[in-house]
């Protein structure tokens, strides 16, 4: 018994001593170590590979490379300030384009088509697409992202689509979110904007996360900035089976609705959100540039194209889906929303959805662009800007 005691306060001293010794250690680093700066919509220094297999995404195949550089963007590190003229791509998913590799990728193809302005400086075009955001999140990117980095000279937003199913997600029951001017709002917000804040991590939690109590400690920021600094190198196959195909499983065993909720409060939200990003590119001195999102929404789709689709969904049970032709009528709204801000507020606009083939020849699936897609894309893009000033000079 005298052992066994023994056992038990020693235990307890060592497990007093090991509390003791991480508080003091919590309360040194909250002191000395300096809280993280910058804001990177994506994780510095990723590089990852992708095995695409044939028949998984028609018009992708083979190795595809992603790399981010040490700015969060996808593409090359900025070049001499003086000699450069800098574009930024903001959007989600389709400006990404993570499934087609970094020499197809249609920013870098802008980026070689342009080669360089009429005065003699080098074109460079950064890419911060992110899966999954709505211009509420691309407002965030212009806010803090454009101050930031040294000068961009023109903004390009290929966007529309994720408001759109985002709207149609909460179908009749849509309601308007709160403001962004809110901080609260902004600060909730942030997590799904950005990879990473600057800050403390701790203090970038939005409120209605429920994150574990030692997550929130200075030891556990500091092991999580050890593993950020780290290089990312992945190797994934995109495999059958996997989550592509089971949410076109989802869709394909769905009932399929025809009608649209009303879309105007949507609309003047998506309104809002591209004015904004107006205001805040031109406070920065940028050029805003729209563009609108292609699709292959449409009636008449054929029994072999339909299966590819994956989005669309009514509500988080996904038991309902809009059927093509209503999502290419929504998406289409959207669309004309876009290009009414850039007549009201006499913006450049790039209306790609007009001109890229809504069939798998440009994507492989509803919004996303294949290999072919993406340089066409570019190629309408680059056509866009080769006729205007910095590229063009007038007669």
């Amino acid at each position: 018994m005298s052992r066994l005691s023994d056992f038990l306060a020693n235990l307890a001293l060592a497990l007093l001593s090991a509390v003791v010794t991480l508080s003091v250690a919590e309360v040194l680093l909250r002191t000395v170590v300096p809280p993280s700066r910058g804001y990177f919509v994506n994780p510095p220094g990723a590089d990852w590979t992708e095995v695409v297999h044939p028949g998984v995404f028609p018009g992708v195949v083979g190795v595809v490379h992603v790399r981010i550089n040490q700015f969060g963007i996808r593409g090359r590190v900025f070049g001499d300030d003086r000699v450069e003229f800098r574009m930024l791509a903001v959007g989600g998913s389709t400006t990404r384009c993570g499934t087609v590799d970094d020499t197809l990728v249609w920013t870098h193809l802008v980026e070689a088509a342009l080669g360089r302005t009429a005065d003699g400086r080098t074109v460079w075009f950064g890419n911060v697409g992110r899966d999954g955001t709505t211009t509420r999140d691309h407002v965030l990117h212009l806010k803090y992202l454009l101050p930031q980095y040294s000068r961009i000279d023109v903004v390009v937003a290929l966007v529309g689509a994720n408001d759109m199913l985002w709207a149609l997600q909460q179908g009749w029951s849509y309601h308007v979110p709160a403001p962004l001017s809110d901080p609260g709002v902004e600060r909730a917000r942030m997590v799904h904007a950005f990879y990473r804040v600057p800050g403390r991590w701790r203090d970038q939690i939005a409120p209605t996360r429920d994150v574990p109590w030692f997550k929130t400690t200075e030891l556990w920021q500091l092991s999580r900035r050890a593993r950020q600094a780290l290089p990312r190198t992945f190797h994934i196959e995109a495999r059958p089976e996997e989550g592509v195909e089971e949410a076109r499983r989802a869709r394909e065993a769905a009932s399929l609705v025809d009608s649209l909720p009303p879309l105007d409060a949507a609309l003047a939200e998506y309104r809002r959100n591209l004015n904004t990003m107006a205001d805040l590119a031109a406070a920065a001195g940028a050029e805003l540039v729209l563009v609108t999102q292609p699709s292959v929404w449409r009636a008449g789709m054929s029994p072999t194209e339909q299966p590819l689709l994956q989005f669309g969904d009514l509500g988080p049970a996904r038991r309902a889906y809009f059927s093509p032709p209503a999502l290419g009528r929504a998406m289409a709204r959207f669309n004309e929303t876009l290009l009414d801000v850039c007549r009201a507020r006499g913006l450049d606009c790039v209306d790609a959805a007009s001109v890229i083939p809504r069939d798998t020849t440009a994507m492989y699936d509803d919004i996303h662009f294949n290999a072919n897609g993406s340089r066409l894309l570019a190629s309408v893009v680059a056509d866009y800007f080769r006729r205007r000033p910095p590229f063009h000079r007038p007669e």
